[in-house]
C-alpha cells in the first residue's frame, strides 16, 4: 500500500504540471483551444496527436487496396502525408500537422500552401487510380480536411478554399445570392441615388454532393421596384442553372478591389467537369483578375462574368433553434447570437449548444462562454446552434 500510495503521488503531480493540457480533449468533440495567444479549432482527432502529426486511419475499398503493390501510391511531406497502412491493406494512413505544431511553425511556414501542393498531390493519385473511384478520393480528402486542428481564423479555408485566393468552392448545402441594382444613368462615374430603378435578389441552391459534383438549381427572383417590371426570368442571373448544367465543379472568385488602379474586377463564376480543369482557369484568373470569360474557353471551363453593380455572395446554411437559417460565408458565431436583457445573458450562455457533423454524425463544439470565444468561431454549413427558448431577445 504505501509503494501505491507513492505513484498515485507521483502520477498526481505529473498531471498537474503537464504542458499542452489545453490541447487534450475528449473523443468525440471539436474545442477550440487557445495556445501562445492563438485560438485553434481542434478536431475530434486531435486525440491522435503523436509528436507534431495527428494520425487518422481511413477505411479503404477492397479494389483500391489490390492495386497497392502495383504501383506508387503514397505521399511523403513534411507536414502532410498520406500512404497506406504498412502491413494493413484495409486502411490508409493521413498525417496532419497537431496544433502544438502548428503554432509553432507560424510565420515560418505557408501552410495553406502546404495544404494546396498536398490536394495537388493527393488528385494526382486519384489520376493513377490509386483509388478504386472518384467517391473514394473525395470521401478521403473531405475526411482528411474534417480532421484537421488548424488556427481558428483559418478554417473556412480548409473546408472551402475560403481565403486568400479569393475564391470559394460552391458546395451543397449553400445557396448563391446576387443582388443587383439598376440606375436609368449609364456614365462611367458614381451613380446618382435619383437614376435608382431597383434591385433584382436571385437565389440557387447548391445541390449534389461532394462526390458526385454540384448542381445549381434555381429557386427565384426577386423584385424590389415596380420599376422593373419588365426584368423577368430571361436575365442572365436567372440562366445559370442552364449555363452551368455540365459543370460539376463550381468555383466563385469574390468581386475584389484593386486598389493601385482604382479598379474593381467584378465576381466571377467558373465551372469544370474535373478538378485540374478548375485549378488550370485559377491559375489564369490569379495571373490577370481583369481576365474575360472568352480568355478562358480554353481551360475547358463555364464562365459567368458578374459585371454592374452587383454582389455575389455564397450563404451557408445553419440551423439556429431548430429553424435553418442562411448567413454569409465568413459568418462568424457572434454574428447569430441575439441581444439579449443583462439578466438573461447568464441563462444564455450557460445554455448554449454549438454541433457540427463529422463523420455522419453530429457533434459537440466546446467553447468559453465568452465574448471572445464566440467571436473566434466561423460557422460551417450544416452546423447546428441553440440555446434555451425561455430567453427573451432584445427588440
Amino acid at each position: 500500500m504505501p509503494g501505491l500510495k507513492r505513484l498515485l503521488v507521483v502520477v498526481t503531480a505529473l498531471l498537474a504540471g503537464c504542458t499542452g493540457c489545453a490541447l487534450q480533449q475528449s473523443r468525440g468533440t471539436y474545442r477550440l483551444s487557445e495556445i501562445n495567444s492563438q485560438y485553434f479549432l481542434l478536431s475530434p482527432d486531435a486525440g491522435t496527436s503523436q509528436g507534431d502529426h495527428q494520425r487518422l486511419r481511413i477505411p479503404r475499398s477492397r479494389e483500391s487496396s489490390k492495386r497497392a503493390p502495383a504501383m506508387d501510391c503514397s505521399i511523403k511531406g513534411p507536414w502532410f502525408s498520406f500512404y497506406p497502412a504498412p502491413g494493413n491493406e484495409r486502411d490508409w494512413i493521413a498525417e496532419t500537422p497537431s496544433a502544438a505544431a502548428w503554432e509553432r511553425s507560424s510565420g515560418a511556414i505557408d501552410m495553406k500552401d502546404q495544404w494546396q501542393s498536398f490536394e495537388s498531390a493527393l488528385y494526382q493519385l486519384q489520376q493513377r487510380q490509386c483509388f478504386a473511384s472518384p467517391d473514394e478520393y473525395f470521401s478521403a480528402r473531405q475526411r482528411i480536411a474534417a480532421s484537421l486542428s488548424a488556427p481558428a481564423p483559418d478554417t473556412l479555408f480548409y473546408r472551402y478554399a475560403y481565403g486568400p485566393g479569393g475564391y470559394v468552392d460552391l458546395a451543397p448545402g449553400m445557396q448563391l445570392r446576387i443582388e443587383r441594382d439598376f440606375f436609368s444613368s449609364h456614365s462611367s462615374g458614381q451613380p446618382r441615388p435619383a437614376d435608382y430603378q431597383g434591385t433584382t435578389i436571385t437565389n440557387y441552391e447548391i445541390a449534389g454532393s461532394a462526390e458526385s459534383g454540384t448542381t445549381l438549381k434555381f429557386l427565384g427572383m426577386e423584385k424590389k421596384s415596380t420599376a422593373l417590371t419588365t426584368l423577368g426570368s430571361t436575365s442572365s442571373d436567372a440562366r445559370l442553372a442552364t449555363q452551368f448544367a455540365a459543370a460539376p465543379r463550381l468555383r466563385l472568385f469574390l468581386l475584389n478591389l484593386v486598389v493601385s488602379e482604382n479598379a474593381k474586377n467584378p465576381a466571377i463564376l467558373i465551372g469544370a467537369s474535373t478538378t485540374e480543369d478548375l485549378n488550370e482557369a485559377t491559375q489564369a484568373i490569379e495571373s490577370d483578375p481583369g481576365i474575360s470569360c472568352t480568355s478562358l474557353l480554353r481551360w475547358q471551363v463555364t464562365c459567368a462574368l458578374f459585371d454592374g453593380l452587383v454582389t455575389v455572395s455564397p450563404m451557408l446554411e445553419v440551423v439556429v433553434n431548430g429553424k435553418p437559417t442562411y448567413i454569409p460565408i465568413g459568418s462568424r458565431l457572434s454574428f447569430i447570437i441575439p441581444r439579449v436583457t443583462n439578466s438573461q445573458q447568464a441563462t444564455l450562455m450557460r445554455t448554449l449548444r454549438v454541433e457540427r457533423r463529422f463523420q455522419g454524425r453530429l457533434v459537440a463544439i466546446k467553447i468559453a462562454p465568452n465574448s471572445d470565444e464566440l467571436s473566434q468561431l466561423l460557422l460551417f454549413g450544416g452546423d447546428r446552434v441553440s440555446w434555451s427558448r425561455t430567453v427573451e431577445v432584445k427588440k
